[in-house]
């Protein structure tokens, strides 16, 4: 196959639609000579965070100087950005030699009779031997939808197992409750291997905990009572943890400290088995990780926030994040959002953070119809436009804001890229630096230094 010929491909197997399970995986990475088994592994789950989580440890890891692969969803930018080495992405000529060899293997699925592999499985299984190929030191792993039962479960171990902040989303899949979450969740705990949990709600940490010894595996809880902010702006934000002093870190938002000292206790569980890891590389990889579209300046005067704020815990992050910078400022809300996630909830939590809210429909299929979202907002805020699409969002929140103002994108993942493309298109270059900030702001606390 070519590269275009391997897209098609892909684009037609979606058709197979999203299923839950591990039967068909393990068969179809039998035949294709388990190339799992050849990886060490990094594997974090959760319902918000993990793919900022997986970004501090693979930032970390990579300025040790390790060859990390990572495999992340969902994409904002190129379909290759799933899978990545070194912070590349997968090559196309790789892309294609590999799914040729996978779609003769799904192939003879069919001609069997068994059922067809789906295309998170196809991914999964061509990350794996992409990382394989490429004979990466570690990969991290990013759990696709819950984890008991989600493809990238199918590895036999993991070095560690990382279970990042849960709440609810997807409970018509994963259960209505937190508990129940937490148990899809803890699913990808493997025998006799340390867990790093993210501190959080009581119920959550007991069930995860109780998974852990069920497995023999040793809990680790991150301690919010050891970290200590010093900083934080939508430029930088600088913060103790635990022996850590005046550790930086570019990732704007309230809730990012805390996933950078989830990280650091992964990384931590890396060197007790043995990885040297240097304090540099964890000071230098946290000030250079980059995780776009989580809560994201990509432009200023007026100031445009993209946030990928989804599901009602990620909406109080995000009103966190907005009443901690933008106490004083007027903010516009400007949201897309899918027809399966609690919008209604969403709406009432960010309803205290701003007066307008200005609703579009995501270019996807799962997209909600802007006018059920407007007229939904009509309940919580003082005034609702219904604009469409984003374009037309994008247009009226420019319209409405002064050059102090503040306009908020959220509610989906899916349109960052597009907004990015529209601004970019249509207003030039972000004016200012954000690194520049960011040194400036570093240089009142003086020199990264560690407590002694």
């Amino acid at each position: 196959m070519t590269y275009e010929e391997a897209i098609i491909y892909i684009d037609k197997a979606n058709r197979f639609g999203s299923v839950l399970g591990l039967d068909r995986i393990k068969v179809l990475l039998k035949r294709l000579g388990n190339p799992e088994k050849d990886l060490k592994f990094i594997h974090v789950a959760g319902t918000n965070g993990k793919g900022s989580i997986c970004t501090f440890i693979t930032s970390i890891l990579e300025a040790e100087g390790y060859c990390v692969g990572r495999y992340i969803s969902p994409t904002l930018f190129d379909y290759r950005e799933r899978i990545q080495v070194g912070g590349n992405y997968i090559d196309k000529t790789s892309l294609a030699e590999i799914i040729t060899v996978i779609s003769k293997a799904c192939h003879d699925f069919l001609d069997e009779g068994l059922e067809h592999p789906t295309i998170f499985e196809i991914e999964t299984a061509m990350s794996f031997i992409y990382f394989k190929k490429l004979a990466c030191d570690f990969v991290v792993l990013e759990v696709g939808l819950g984890g008991r039962f989600d493809s990238t479960n199918v590895i036999p171990t993991s070095l560690i197992s990382v279970i990042g902040a849960i709440g609810l989303d997807h409970t018509e899949i994963l259960g209505n409750s937190l508990g129940a979450i937490a148990f899809e969740k803890a699913g990808i705990i493997k025998a006799a291997q340390p867990v790093v949990i993210y501190e959080q709600d009581r119920e959550v940490v007991d069930v995860i905990i109780d998974q852990c010894l069920g497995m023999a595996s040793e809990p680790v809880l991150t301690d919010w009572k050891q970290l200590s902010v010093l900083e934080s702006t939508v430029d930088c934000q600088i913060f103790d943890y635990k022996q850590y002093h005046k550790l930086s870190i570019h990732l704007t938002g309230l809730f990012q400290i805390n996933n950078a000292a989830t990280a650091i206790e992964a990384v931590w569980q890396l060197i007790q088995l043995g990885y040297p890891i240097s304090e540099t590389a964890i000071f230098t990889g946290l000030r250079n990780a980059k995780w776009p579209g989580r809560f994201e300046v990509i432009h200023r005067k007026p100031l445009i926030i993209a946030d990928g704020a989804h599901n009602p815990d990620g909406a109080r992050a995000l009103a966190a994040s907005v009443q901690k910078y933008f106490k004083n400022k007027r903010v516009l809300l400007v949201m897309g959002v899918f027809k399966d996630k609690d919008y209604q909830e969403i709406l009432e939590i960010l309803s205290s953070q701003g007066d307008i809210l200005i609703a579009y429909k995501p270019n996807h299929e799962r997209g909600l119809s802007s006018n059920v979202l407007a007229a939904a907002a009509g309940r919580y805020f003082q005034q609702v436009y219904d604009k469409g699409d984003i374009s037309n969002a994008l247009n009226t929140a420019l319209e409405f804001a002064a050059e102090d103002d503040v306009i908020i994108f959220f509610g989906s993942l899916s349109t960052i890229s597009q907004i990015c493309d529209i601004i970019h298109g249509t207003m030039g270059r972000i004016p200012g630096s954000k690194g520049h900030a960011f040194h400036a702001c570093m240089k009142k606390h003086d020199s990264p230094t560690r407590k002694t």
